[in-house]
């Protein structure tokens, strides 16, 4: 009898649950802490080493819910950029010879596709993961050497793969304007984490190579994957539609 008694209860539970379908449209965009991460790199110390790059993104989203648990697909534009500096002396007589800052400004279109759950009082947590498709890739680096400063920028598309998948957690909560009032604002933490290998360049500006194409071993001695890491505030504009 208590086994019925539960079954019935759950079974009540479930249909409730799932009866109450909602839609959310949103607005987002978002300003993040973006990095490009190598072991190659990150082995240099000083005469390569990582600074803070920022990005953003900017998109559209769309949200169907079950009662709290939904499902969420996303279009969106993003920046991001890796950034290093580095300080290069000549070893023999230990003078410096080059103080640089570069940048690897990454143009792409991310699509995500989230499982999401939500509470009654709007806040959320979502993961799931993202396909990454990178449209350009712009090196610039700038330093000063004993004779003068120095510019120079290059495309560098080339060296980076068409497309990648990330792993993406996020956290939040959606605030109606108003009860019942179908328009809210959107305020969240959301972080990146890619898998695979984005290949690229280094700080310097060199190939970073690939599985089948190693880097010149005057460089490295092999190839490492390039991960692309970002963490950041995400805000914006949504309308629900029960």
């Amino acid at each position: 009898m208590k086994t019925l008694l539960f079954i019935i209860a759950l079974s009540c539970g479930i249909s409730t649950t799932f009866s109450q379908f909602a839609i959310d449209v949103q607005a987002k965009g978002s300003a993040n802490s973006t990095w490009l991460l190598n072991k190659n790199i990150s082995d240099l110390g000083a005469s390569q080493d990582y600074a803070m790059g920022w990005g953003s993104t900017y998109g559209v989203a769309a949200n169907v819910y079950a009662g709290i648990i939904g499902l969420g697909i996303e279009f969106n534009y993003a920046i991001h950029n890796g950034a290093y500096e580095g300080i290069i002396t000549e070893p023999i007589l230990n003078s410096t010879i080059d103080t640089y800052n570069s940048n690897i400004n990454l143009k792409t279109l991310q699509i995500p596709l989230l499982l999401k759950f939500q509470s009654q009082g709007g806040s959320y947590i979502e993961f799931g993961p993202q396909l990454t498709n990178i449209s350009s890739a712009t090196y610039t680096r700038t330093g000063t050497t004993p004779i003068g400063t120095y510019e120079d920028e290059k495309d560098v598309s080339e060296e980076y793969s068409g497309s990648y998948l990330s792993g993406v957690l996020g956290f939040g909560a959606k605030i109606p304007l108003g009860e019942d009032f179908p328009i809210g604002v959107l305020i969240g933490i959301r972080l990146q984490y890619s898998f695979g290998d984005l290949m690229g360049v280094d700080g310097y500006g060199y190939s970073l190579g690939s599985e089948e194409n190693p880097p010149s071993s005057f460089l490295y001695d092999s190839h490492q994957p390039t991960q692309a890491v970002s963490a950041g505030i995400v805000i914006g504009a949504t309308y629900t539609i029960k």
